[in-house]
């Protein structure tokens, strides 16, 4: 189904991509769609069907990479860390997020069998989401959109840069966005209890 209503279509613009198109696309950049570190951007994520696609194949190169618990888990949020999306509509936001949680949940089950998550791992995941998945107007830059830079100095240690959207999208080779706030470093479990 490629659209929800014509009232949507009309109003929103919404037509949702088909998943034959989505992995043909992915295809393409199989070695960037793949890699841990590549980050992505949807500008109109919808309900985040390339973002879904994006972070399954990430998460495959973890399961292949990482086996010992902390470095699954440190390198899923790496993984979700580096994919942002924005979309006009907040229902559509709200799943995206719902959906890519769910992801990471299903997969955590499936491939740590009956390993429990380390106690913060979850929020940090909503931490991640809740950073990088907003709602925002990328054609008018009305409102302010803050996306956050996750980098990791060293292992199982994530710092934060916030950095302003309009800034980020600017295409001068002349011009670096500065960040407008920036924190220390965090180990992975306590990322939404940094300040």
């Amino acid at each position: 189904m490629q659209t929800k209503s014509k009232e949507r279509v009309r109003d929103l613009a919404e037509v949702y991509t088909n998943q034959r198109e989505i992995n043909a696309m992915l295809d393409l950049t199989k070695n960037l769609s793949e890699n841990i570190e590549s980050r992505y951007l949807e500008p109109a994520c919808g309900n985040g069907n390339f973002l879904v696609e994006i972070l399954k194949r990430k998460l495959q190169t973890v399961k292949a990479k990482y086996k010992k618990q902390n470095d699954f888990e440190f390198f899923t949020l790496k993984a979700l860390s580096n994919i942002y999306g924005i979309d006009i509509c907040p229902e559509n936001i709200f799943e995206a997020k719902t959906r890519l949680h769910n992801i990471i949940l299903e997969f955590y089950s499936f491939s740590q069998n009956t390993k429990k998550p380390n106690s913060g791992f979850y929020e940090s995941v909503d931490f991640i989401l809740n950073k990088n998945i907003q709602v925002g107007d990328t054609l008018s830059f009305e409102n302010q959109i803050i996306f956050t830079e996750f980098s990791s100095p060293k292992l199982y240690f994530f710092k934060r840069r916030d950095f302003l959207f309009s800034d980020l999208a600017q295409n001068s080779e002349l011009f670096r966005p500065k960040p407008i706030k920036e924190y220390g470093i965090s180990k992975y479990l306590e990322l939404s209890y940094a300040c």
